[in-house]
């Protein structure tokens, strides 16, 4: 991890005030993209101009010098705004944070000013039939004089129609474009590249353009893509490392920056529930409930649920906050190689699982009327089950644990 100049409090709730702002920006227009399955294009500005771009880039190159807590905390209270549109920032601060970290001193040298000054970077990765764990079909063929073009597609492109800067992984081949048939020699050969994105208003670059593909279950507004290069050019400097030995070292950025999206999601959900649950009368009632007048706030089991999401919440921060401190602090350390990532994804998976339960049982607190499409429990129950796919989930998390535990040496290798 790069290192950052401490962030005093003040200067923290100064920058956490800004992200309050953004939050309520991101409240009020994204039922709209949601409707309209967009991104939220109407962010891009305020995102830039208010500086959270540049929350992690130290101070030396013209940044905030945040860590990963105060990193967290922000995308946090994105998210407690709108969950989708945060999801698609949140791919910034997650590739602010890997690059940065595995670039040489020269690449932080030219990207973080650039990203200080409120350059957006994204992160396309995944490929059409593996997500986190396939090796990169996508081919960067070295040019004779020098840099490489890259040719593939990735279809998890989150928040490209905002971006400046692209990072990717491309397996490197021969100068007639034959990816390496030696397995270990073609796991070597899987590189981490950084390059200016430059499209136009249709999605199109050179060698590179958006195509938009994005139609899913929730999320909607996040404007997730295909990316497809096509003889993309990156030169010699925007080779940042060899990808599988290099990501696995610094993949906390990605897990607990997705685990802090959907502890901002939890928070939405009690705060909506409460809101709801605190003023709904059904009226007079004969049945499981027997009164004249029932409001749903002196029901048991609506007062059991509110308290079991509010206890939820708590738990999530104490796990979220608690793995940030220990991975700031080198606790991480005492762990088995092997084992860093999946320890640290438990916070994601754990809170994974209480978003999803929390989403769920609100839809039955509130009622039918919170079936309808369009309202706030719909979107929420639609949205959470995003958290399922984002590596790593349980069941990933899971298997690399098991594996460990009973083959140590096998594992290591």
């Amino acid at each position: 991890m790069f290192d950052t100049a401490h962030m005093t409090e003040a200067e923290f709730e100064a920058v956490f005030q800004k992200a309050s702002e953004l939050s309520e920006l991101f409240r009020e227009v994204g039922p709209a993209h949601d409707t309209d399955n967009t991104f939220a294009t109407e962010t891009i500005e305020p995102f830039k101009k208010s500086g959270l771009g540049a929350l992690q880039i130290p101070r030396e190159y013209g940044g905030l010098g945040g860590n990963l807590l105060h990193t967290s905390k922000v995308v946090s209270e994105l998210s407690r705004g709108d969950s989708a549109i945060a999801l698609s920032y949140n791919m910034h601060f997650i590739m602010v944070g890997i690059a940065g970290s595995l670039m040489s001193d020269e690449q932080r040298a030219y990207w973080f000013p650039r990203v200080a000054k409120g350059d957006i970077m994204f992160g396309p990765f995944s490929e059409q039939r593996a997500g986190f764990s396939g090796l990169a079909d996508m081919k960067a063929v070295p040019q004779s004089d020098g840099g490489w073009k890259l040719y593939g597609k990735k279809v998890w492109g989150t928040l490209s129609e905002a971006s400046d800067i692209v990072t990717t992984n491309a397996t490197i081949t021969d100068a007639h474009g034959n990816i390496p048939e030696d397995f270990q020699e073609r796991v070597e050969a899987e590189s981490f590249f950084i390059a200016d994105f430059d499209v136009d208003e249709n999605g199109q670059g050179d060698g590179v353009r958006i195509e938009k593909t994005w139609n899913a279950l929730g999320m909607h507004a996040t404007g997730t893509q295909t990316i497809h290069f096509e003889g993309f050019y990156v030169p010699p400097s925007g080779f940042i490392c060899e990808w599988r030995s290099g990501a696995f070292g610094v993949l906390e950025w990605a897990s607990l920056m997705f685990a802090s999206i959907y502890y901002g999601m939890q928070q939405r959900i009690l705060e909506e529930s409460v809101e709801v649950l605190s003023k709904k009368t059904l009226g007079a009632t004969f049945g499981a409930i027997v009164a004249a007048e029932t409001k749903v706030a002196n029901v048991g089991h609506i007062i059991d649920g509110v308290g079991d999401f509010a206890s939820r919440v708590e738990l999530s921060r104490r796990v979220l906050y608690q793995t940030c401190a220990d991975v700031m602090n080198g606790y991480d350390d005492n762990w088995p190689l092997a084992l860093r990532f999946p320890y640290i994804g438990l916070a994601k998976t754990f809170i994974s699982e209480n978003v999803l339960h929390m989403s769920k049982r609100a839809m039955s607190l509130v009622g039918g009327s919170s079936f309808k499409k369009g309202a706030i429990f719909e979107r929420l129950y639609r949205d959470s089950a995003a958290s399922m796919f984002q590596p790593l989930n349980g069941d990933q998390s899971q298997t690399y644990i098991g594996e460990y535990l009973l083959a140590p040496e096998d594992a290591a290798e």
